[in-house]
């Protein structure tokens, strides 16, 4: 016989189980196991004895995170995979879901979703796969759910209300004219042709209304922005003012998602967007977090101690790269007893501009670091042996910070050499310039530069899983709060696959953990 019996209409004397169809050795199956051992109170307080029955979270959420480590993360095609996938039949014990129903629980359910993560974490660091007190740290920016065409500025916002206001108050005079001259005897023929129609009418009324109620909500969320950005140039007196691209997040909102920000991409070009900063340890994510900033800098702190929260671990060390590097990042870090592996914004210029110099045998003379500090004078001693004086009047604010010009420039030989302008003047900031030689120092050791190239494998394939394997590449959802979700999830998912490898790879079979027992330090 050339072929083996094909028959699709082959009839069963009992039907197969969905578990049969399945390896033994599934994705889900963990999931599945992972699920059921949570603690769900907090979700479940949300629900009421009255009306129909709802699905149970346990099942929702298995579904939401099954989704996600397979690129699924639409409401619509998680309702098709609850038909056509084995998998998803399996987690829904063959539920056939709707999108409305997948939709409404991701939004309105999922506020406690950093207590599940937490749970999970616990799992992780109870099977001894990661350690959480040592952390790689980056950010990246997930596109958001909103057009660059609805951006606008507040003097614009004023403008478009003015002219939505000035077209309702007119309609408003013309009918009490109209109402006036014709009365009853007023005819159908003389509306609009296209506002004939009362429903078309009453659509139409109600897009202008919702037009000015998204600039409303627009501008309100500028002035947050404003006021947040005058709270920030308080708290930093030292920074002379903000990149344009700050200006512009802070005198623009978008009014199809106001809570995001313009940010420039990996591609070149600005977009709207959300600030994503994830830790992570051996390639799990310890921490996650959204913000409406495009800077990393701020983000350090919190994540620290979110990372600590979910982890129930101090974090010892961290690594990341130069965007992190500030005063204010470096003393939290001190203060906090966890070592830092942070570089410097100009580390690895200045270390090019120092291999360039050797190699052409070309030391760079005037270059500041050859200028000597004079601490009795509070001045700095040039090559040429000629003093640069502290400025009169010094704008930068700090007592850390000052600013330093040549006192004898313009009868300096060597001029040319030394500056492009009339006279050398630099500013320099003692404490940060004490931090950058001690981290220096830290990260040109032999240690040092295998510690700093851990995040390479720790953090960027986490990023890259993310975004190419789940498609994290724009949110579905809008707003911040609901980004924060979606992170959350993806997260969780990602997390989840690691776990699955993590079992494989100590040689543990999932019916040989004791989920619930891992997980029982977390509570509601």
């Amino acid at each position: 016989m050339k072929f083996m019996q094909y028959n699709q209409n082959q009839t069963l004397l009992l039907p197969p189980s969905l578990v049969e169809c399945l390896p033994e050795d599934h994705l889900c199956f963990v999931i599945d196991d992972v699920v059921n051992s949570f603690n769900l109170s907090m979700i479940e307080r949300g629900y009421v004895e009255e009306g129909h029955p709802a699905y149970h979270p346990k099942m929702m959420i298995k579904i939401l995170f099954y989704g996600y480590t397979q690129d699924v993360r639409s409401s619509r095609k998680l309702e098709n995979k609850t038909v056509e996938d084995i998998a998803f039949r399996y987690l829904s014990a063959n539920a056939h879901l709707d999108h409305g129903t997948i939709n409404l629980f991701r939004k309105t359910h999922l506020s406690e979703l950093p207590f599940i993560f937490a749970q999970i974490i616990a799992a992780i660091k109870g099977l001894g796969l990661a350690d959480f007190s040592d952390l790689s740290l980056d950010g990246t920016k997930i596109k958001a759910q909103a057009s660059t065409d609805n951006l606008f500025t507040k003097k614009e916002i004023t403008r478009l209300k003015s002219r939505i206001e000035t077209f309702l108050a007119e309609s408003d005079e013309v009918d009490l004219k109209e109402d006036k001259q014709f009365g009853k005897k007023r005819g159908y023929n003389q509306m609009p042709e296209h506002l004939a129609d009362p429903k078309v009418r009453r659509e139409k009324i109600r897009k202008i209304q919702k037009k000015l109620a998204d600039l409303n909500n627009a501008g309100r969320e500028i002035d947050r922005k404003q006021k947040e950005a005058k709270k920030d140039d308080k708290e930093n007196k030292t920074q002379k003012g903000r990149r344009k691209q700050e200006k512009i997040r802070n005198l623009s909102s978008n009014t199809t998602d106001p809570e995001a920000s313009l940010m420039k991409m990996k591609d070149g070009l600005s977009r709207m967007a959300y600030n994503v900063g994830l830790t992570t340890a051996k390639q799990f994510i310890a921490a996650y977090d959204v913000s409406d900033n495009p800077s990393d800098t701020r983000s350090l702190p919190e994540m620290v101690k979110k990372t600590e929260e979910n982890t129930g671990q101090k974090v010892k060390k961290i690594k990341a790269d130069a965007a992190y590097f500030t005063k204010n990042n470096i003393n939290f870090l001190t203060d906090n007893q966890t070592e830092a592996f942070i570089p410097d914004t100009y580390m690895r210029a200045d270390q090019r501009k120092e291999d360039k110099a050797k190699k052409e045998n070309k030391p760079e003379k005037y270059d500041r670091k050859n200028f000597v500090y004079d601490k009795e004078n509070d001045q700095f001693i040039c090559p040429e042996g000629k003093p640069l004086k502290r400025a009169k009047y010094d704008h930068n604010k700090g007592k850390d910070v000052r600013t330093y010009r040549g006192a004898q420039c313009q009868d300096c030989s060597c001029r040319s050499l030394c500056t492009k302008g009339k006279i050398r003047s630099f500013t320099f900031d003692f404490e940060l310039e004490a931090m950058r030689q001690i981290m220096r120092t830290r990260l040109n050791t032999t240690e040092g530069r295998r510690k700093y190239g851990e995040r390479l494998y720790e953090i960027e394939p986490v990023m890259a899983d993310l975004k190419r394997n789940q498609g994290l590449i724009e949110f579905l959802c809008r707003g911040k709060e609901m980004a924060l979700v979606e992170t959350g999830l993806a997260s969780s998912a990602h997390n989840l696959k690691k776990l699955f490898f993590g079992l494989k790879r100590i040689g543990m079979k999932r019916k040989e953990v004791d989920w619930s027992s891992l997980m029982k330090t977390q509570t509601a």
